[in-house]
C-alpha cells in the first residue's frame, strides 16, 4: 500500500509536468526546428539540425520583428492603463462593499457574481457598435477601459472579501487616535491587504497581456494591435510559419512568467483569503 501511494504520487507529478511544462518545452523545440523537419516522422525529441534563425529574425529589426515588438509594446501599454485605472477603482469599490452599510449592498455583491459569468463574446457586438458610433475604435485607452470593465467585478469581489477579514477594531482604534476614514484606509487597510492587491494585479496583468477576442474586434490598426493579434497574423492563407510563431510565443512568455514568479507567494495567500465570502 505504501509503495502504491508513492507510485501514485510519482505518476501524478509526471502527468502534471506533461500537461503544464510540456507545451512550453514543445513550443521551444518547434521554434528551433527547421520548417522541413517539423512534420518529418522521427522518434527524436530534438531535431538533428537546430536553428535559431527564427529568434534572429525577430531580434534583427526585420519587418516581422518590428511588428511583433510593436504588438508587445501595445500589450504593455494596455496593461499599464488597465492596472492604473482598474486597481484603484476596485479597491475603493471593495472598501465600500465591505465596510459601509447601505441599502442594496448585498444585491450589488450578488450582481458582481452574475457579471463574472457573462462571456465576453455575449457583449462584444454591442460594444463594437457603440465604439463605431462614438469613433472610439483603435483607441488604446478605450480598449483598456473595456478590459477594466471585464475584470472589475472579479477584482472587487476578491478584494472586498479580503477587506472583510480585517478586524474592524483596527480601524476603530485608528479613528480614536484621530484618523479619519481616508487615513485609516491608507494607513491600516491597504498595508494589510497587499497580498490580495498584488494577486489581483497579477491576474489583471496576465489576462490583459494575453487578450485576443476583444482587440480582434475593437483594434485593427498597428498602433493598437496587441501581441496576440500580431502573432496570429504570422499565419496566412498561403503559409504558416510554425517556427516563427513558436519563437514569438516563447519571447512573449517572458514578461508574464517573470511577473508571476515575482508575485507567486502573494498569489496563494491573497486568493485563499479573498475567495472566502465575507
Amino acid at each position: 500500500m505504501k509503495y502504491a501511494k508513492k507510485v501514485g504520487y510519482v505518476l501524478a507529478t509526471i502527468l502534471f509536468l506533461i500537461f503544464t511544462v510540456g507545451p512550453f518545452v514543445w513550443t521551444f523545440i518547434i521554434s528551433i526546428t527547421p520548417d522541413y523537419a517539423i512534420f518529418a516522422p522521427t522518434s527524436k525529441l530534438l531535431p538533428d539540425d537546430m536553428i535559431f534563425s527564427n529568434y534572429v529574425e525577430l531580434f534583427s529589426g526585420s519587418r516581422r520583428g518590428n511588428t511583433f515588438f510593436t504588438g508587445m509594446f501595445n500589450s504593455l501599454r494596455a496593461v499599464c492603463i488597465t492596472l492604473c485605472i482598474g486597481i484603484p477603482i476596485a479597491m475603493m469599490s471593495a472598501y465600500a462593499l465591505s465596510r459601509m452599510e447601505f441599502k442594496g449592498r448585498k444585491v450589488i455583491k450578488n450582481l458582481l457574481l452574475v457579471t463574472m459569468v457573462i462571456p465576453v463574446m455575449a457583449t462584444i457586438i454591442p460594444l463594437y457598435r457603440m465604439f463605431a458610433m462614438a469613433k472610439l475604435l483603435n483607441n488604446i485607452v478605450w480598449l483598456s477601459m473595456v478590459y477594466v470593465s471585464s475584470y472589475l467585478p472579479m477584482a472587487t469581489w476578491l478584494i472586498s472579501n479580503y477587506f472583510a477579514t480585517i478586524p474592524k477594531e483596527l480601524e476603530e482604534a485608528a479613528m480614536i487616535d484621530g484618523c479619519g476614514k481616508a487615513a485609516s484606509f491608507f494607513r491600516i487597510i491597504l498595508p494589510l491587504s497587499y497580498p490580495i492587491i498584488l494577486s489581483v494585479t497579477l491576474i489583471m496583468f496576465l489576462n490583459t497581456w494575453s487578450q485576443f477576442q476583444i482587440p480582434l474586434i475593437l483594434a485593427s490598426s498597428m498602433e493598437t494591435k496587441p501581441m496576440a493579434i500580431v502573432v496570429s497574423e504570422f499565419m496566412t492563407k498561403d503559409s504558416i510559419q510554425y517556427g516563427l510563431i513558436a519563437a514569438a510565443g516563447m519571447i512573449a512568455l517572458i514578461p508574464p512568467a517573470v511577473t508571476a514568479l515575482f508575485f507567486r507567494k502573494y498569489l496563494i495567500s491573497g486568493m485563499m483569503r479573498g475567495s472566502v465570502k465575507g
